[in-house]
């Protein structure tokens, strides 16, 4: 541990599970105060109550897609810990699975409310309420390429916060803020979302190079980003992938 983040408040959102969690976790190990968010109260609370005491971690009710939970989720950290200067727009959700043929409007309307939709407002919010910092947008590989058959809202969506991140980034350099505007895109990591059938066959592989990454695998990367030491980045892309993008024919 070197308290990278030593003196730093972040906002997490869907930090109660997966990678979210994994962040939150990291961050709280590199010094950082942390609020995580999400929609199951009483996951959250436990989560929580398991990082840490309230002086270094609280849970607060999100929907992510609603503005006025993000004003509630702004004030809440800023009167508990008189600021935040980091914000990890994590959460998100697998899309419907179907194709574009089948797919309904609600179920189109409810990816891009969550996974785009949620991520605006909260670039939003941050870049109004901070002065410094870091904004880490949470995409995948799918927001980069495109051609996986059932992903059609999941893929708009991922693409749609890779192309928000860095009109932020230009935007808050226009605003005269110090605040750097980064976007991460894993590949399949282990996580709910993924069936343990899957999970099983993929980690028991004998790959060189894993074909499934794992919560802290994206995290580290996180916590770069909200560092100081990615004080020169903004409006850029990591890809963590495990060599999918260079893979592909």
């Amino acid at each position: 541990m070197t308290k990278r983040l030593e003196g730093k408040v972040a906002i997490v959102t869907g930090g109660i599970s997966g990678i979210g969690k994994a962040v939150a976790t990291d961050f709280l190990s590199e010094g950082a105060k942390v609020v995580i968010t999400g929609r199951r109260e009483t996951l959250g609370q436990q989560v929580a109550d398991e990082l840490g005491d309230d002086d270094h971690v609280i849970y607060l009710k999100q929907d992510v897609s609603r503005e006025a939970d993000w004003k509630a989720v702004a004030d809440s950290t800023i009167d508990h810990f008189g600021k935040f200067d980091i914000l990890v727009n994590n959460a998100g959700i697998g899309g419907a699975g179907k194709l574009i043929a089948e797919t309904s409007l609600n179920d189109w309307q409810k990816t891009i409310d969550i996974n785009l939709t949620g991520n605006f407002l909260g670039i939003k919010t941050a870049l109004n309420r901070m002065e410094s910092g870091s904004i880490v947008n949470i995409s995948s590989v799918l927001g980069i390429i495109a051609g996986m058959i059932g992903a059609g809202d999941y893929s708009t969506s991922k693409g749609g916060t890779r192309m928000l991140t860095k009109v932020a980034a230009v935007e808050a350099i226009k605003m005269g803020k110090s605040i750097r505007v980064n976007s991460v895109h894993p590949a399949l990591v282990s996580t709910d979302i993924v069936s343990d059938n899957v999970k099983t066959a993929l980690e028991s592989s004998n790959d060189s190079i894993p074909r499934i990454g794992k919560p802290i695998d994206i995290a580290k990367a996180v916590t770069y980003l909200a560092s100081d030491e990615s004080r020169y980045t903004t409006g850029s892309e990591i890809v963590i992938d495990g060599g999918t993008l260079a893979g592909r024919q």
